[in-house]
């Protein structure tokens, strides 16, 4: 941050590299190898702590993009709502947007760098590896994507979701359970978002069969 009156501004440093995505659809043989890396870049800054409170509120953040959801009634709204209530509350350093395009590996070859802040967030862990996991399980490339290189990306999806969640579970103690209880919640919230429409009707069904699920567990609201 600097100040040149009448003006303030945050100076950007300017990273050149290879993002993760190109590493993983450029070099699949060692998949498994970046996928852990991923873990260990997420699980480095999870261990910040935001004790002033400076980011805005995990929770916050997800409540007021469930309440946008249009493609759900005001019933399963608040059922996804009340069910947020009862997740922790955390105050680590979260990133909000953490998937293998948002990491960049220096041209060196020796530093990976974590980049697009604009979603940064004070919450828990979990949830925020429960948001990454949601955009790996449905994301999509770009229409404008070669052919080979989105075929490529689709047969690593599985195995990189694995090898991803699994590293970060040994690196944190965090159980996949503890992760999985927030990934309704995100995932609801990541339907306000512009997405393709196949992308949106994949993750509404998620949605669904979580809010079932709920029903079925005799949650009550």
């Amino acid at each position: 941050m600097i100040e040149d009156t009448p003006r303030a501004g945050i100076v950007f440093r300017r990273v050149e590299g290879n993002t993760l995505l190109s590493l993983i659809i450029q070099q699949p043989a060692i998949l498994e190898q970046l996928a852990s890396k991923m873990a260990e870049c997420h699980y480095r800054l999870h261990c910040e702590r935001d004790d002033e409170a400076t980011l805005p509120s995990q929770k916050k953040i997800l409540s007021g993009a469930i309440r946008n959801v249009r493609l759900l009634s005001e019933n399963d709204q608040a059922r996804v709502l009340s069910y947020l209530t009862t997740l922790p509350d955390q105050q680590q350093i979260c990133h909000g947007d953490f998937h293998p395009d948002n990491i960049m590996l220096s041209e060196a070859g020796d530093q990976y760098w974590v980049i697009d802040w604009m979603t940064g967030m004070s919450g828990d862990p979990a949830g925020d590896v429960a948001r990454s996991w949601v955009i790996l399980m449905s994301g999509t490339l770009p229409e404008d994507t070669e052919p080979a290189i989105r075929m490529g990306f689709e047969m690593a999806r599985e195995s990189l979701v694995e090898y991803y969640v699994n590293h970060y579970i040994q690196l944190s103690g965090i159980s996949r359970e503890t992760i999985e209880s927030w990934m309704l919640p995100v995932a609801t919230a990541r339907l306000d978002e512009d997405l393709p429409a196949q992308e949106a009707e994949q993750l509404l069904k998620f949605v669904q069969e979580r809010i079932r699920r709920l029903d079925e567990s005799n949650y009550i609201i």
